[in-house]
């Protein structure tokens, strides 16, 4: 079985770790994993293990174990991860004995590269919550906490408060029609705003930016006050904002951006004499953008991905289809990363990590391992040098990815025209999107979901296989999270077009296992509020370019104690 998945890698093929997991459930060796959080959760899982002679397959399984324990972490961060394991199985007993090595447990943050790259986000929110950093406990069968191969629920059961849940989704609404709010949407290529004044859309603003070539968190808060700036002005109302909505592309807990490991914030990280201080500048964005407010206003924060589920919640609330929040909702953002969000079926953000873009999907494609990081060909992340995670493949770079692969094989006309249109380069270390003096990725994505839309059967096979990625994405989230939502609600760019919708929804019934897996497009059919109802019969712009920032209106209110 491992000699075929390495052969097929070293082919190019995409070997995911959902499908290995499945594969290997049959041996009896397993690893019980328990993690407790820094809200002192407990979630368990059950890792299979095999157990080969040769060093080729050993590497594999090492690759494939690893992984597991960096996609949980990555999720949740956690003050403690404890490895059960049996103590007649020398190769799992190796495993776990290098878990501190692996992770890099002792060494400082800026010094820690791969796996360790996910405890530096985790002793983040520890330090934020007064908890000593991440720590590995290894007992052997006979020193259990738990028995062995019991299946314990990963998800702790919390009472349904539904009821309540829709009530406040109704009541931020209700409440916001008598203010004016200020909604951001801040990604990786642009910033979104949008404000509303007693109930309507009154200023739109579409500015673009590229924060990964930052050097400076004083840049980034810049460019957010500019923004800020110029909505004010538009409304003619400087300070006088009831409150300002934020999604931000990073690990957001407690209304406070505690991450420091995206590709935003990668030039800040290789600027800076000292990163920790110069990352903790931006605790400062939020009375910053309250100082916009009139006194007693809001100002309330959370990751991009987990506005995207909020923003589903509060439509689906308002609408005939509102049985659908009490099993929470879960929704992904497609753009320069995956973003992740969910609100469970109580309604709450779960206060945890959630970077799902960095977990890996595929230890196969051995060939795109060995590109740089930046080179469009590459499976290697941007930030941790890992191959395979989700940032590399349900995301624009998985579509530049393709379309060089699909072009290059299937549509060599095509492959040209992306060096003829200045979106593409070939320098001395490989092939680059081209950013200055224009930044060409957006145009380049438009192009690629134009000929899909055209029929071209090459560019139709990016967003297919796009799909595969995603349905891989849900098997992963479902291992992590095992939400009672099954469906995915689908933002950003992508969805768009959709054709490319389509092309999408089809390749992900092909992976075998995510049968359950519905995604649904975030888009004019979303629209049920009566902002976003008035952005979607607006000329100009749409629920998929702006329909986050109208929810990001919305969360203004989120943590308000009068909703």
């Amino acid at each position: 079985m491992i000699d075929n998945y390495i052969k097929r890698a070293k082919n190019g093929e995409s070997i995911y770790i959902c499908s290995v997991r499945d594969d290997f459930s049959s041996t009896e060796k397993v690893v019980e994993c328990i993690l407790t959080t820094a809200t002192n959760e407990t979630h368990s899982f059950t890792i299979p293990v095999s157990c080969p002679e040769n060093a080729e397959d050993r590497a594999f399984v090492r690759d494939y174990f690893y992984s597991n324990l960096y996609n949980i972490i990555s999720t949740f961060g956690g003050k403690t991860m404890t490895l059960q394991t049996s103590s007649e199985n020398e190769f799992i007993l190796e495993l776990c004995s290098e878990l501190d090595d692996v992770f890099q447990v002792n060494l400082p943050r800026l010094e820690r590269q791969g796996y360790g790259k996910c405890l530096n986000v985790t002793d983040r929110v520890n330090e934020a919550m007064g908890h000593a950093p991440f720590a590995f406990i290894t007992v052997n069968d006979k020193q259990l906490v738990c028995p062995m191969n019991d299946k314990t629920k990963q998800n702790v059961e919390k009472p349904n408060i539904f009821a309540d849940a829709e009530r406040k989704y109704i009541n931020i609404v209700k409440k916001a029609s008598t203010m004016v709010l200020l909604g951001l949407d801040i990604g990786g290529t642009d910033i979104k705003a949008i404000a509303a004044v007693n109930n309507r859309l009154a200023v739109f603003k579409e500015y673009d930016w590229n924060p990964a070539k930052m050097t400076s968190v004083s840049q980034l808060i810049d460019g957010v006050k500019g923004v800020v700036e110029d909505v004010c002005s538009e409304l003619g109302q400087s300070r006088q904002l009831d409150g300002i909505g934020v999604g931000f592309p990073d690990v957001v807990i407690m209304n406070k951006i505690v991450g420091g490991e995206t590709l935003k914030t990668r030039g800040i990280r290789n600027a800076s004499p000292d990163y920790e201080k110069e990352f903790a500048g931006l605790l400062k964005l939020n009375n910053i953008l309250l100082s916009y407010c009139k006194p007693g206003g809001v100002v309330s924060m959370t990751n991009d991905g987990s506005l995207a589920a909020f923003t589903a919640a509060v439509e689906l609330a308002h609408s005939s289809r509102v049985d659908e929040i009490k099993n929470g909702v879960l929704a992904h953002t497609l753009g320069t990363e995956l973003g992740t969000g969910w609100v469970d079926e109580n309604g709450e953000v779960p206060q945890i990590p959630l970077e799902i873009y960095n977990c890996v999907v595929d230890v196969g494609n051995y060939p795109a391992r060995k590109f740089l990081p930046f080179d469009l060909r590459s499976t290697l992340n941007f930030n941790t040098q890992i191959a395979g995670t989700m940032q590399k493949y349900a995301s624009q770079s998985g579509a530049y990815r393709l379309a060089i692969d699909y072009f290059k094989k299937h549509s060599p006309e095509n492959y040209s025209e992306m060096f003829k249109r200045g979106f593409i380069e070939e320098r001395h270390d490989g092939l680059y999107v081209i950013t200055s003096p224009e930044d060409m990725r957006k145009p380049l994505l438009e192009f690629i979901m134009k000929l899909a839309d055209d029929n071209e059967p090459s560019a139709e096979g990016v967003f297919f296989e796009i799909g595969k990625y995603l349905a891989a994405t849900w098997r992963e989230t479902e291992f992590l999270l095992n939400p009672k939502a099954k469906g995915r609600i689908i933002y950003g760019r992508f969805v768009k077009s959709a054709k490319c919708m389509r092309l999408m929804q089809e390749g992900a019934r092909t992976l075998k296992g995510a049968s359950e897996f519905e995604m649904e497009a975030g888009n004019d059919e979303l629209a049920y509020t009566p902002l976003m109802k008035e952005l979607k019969e607006n000329p100009h712009f749409t629920v998929a370019q702006f329909g986050q920032s109208v929810g990001a209106i919305y969360y203004a209110l989120q943590n308000s104690q009068s909703v």
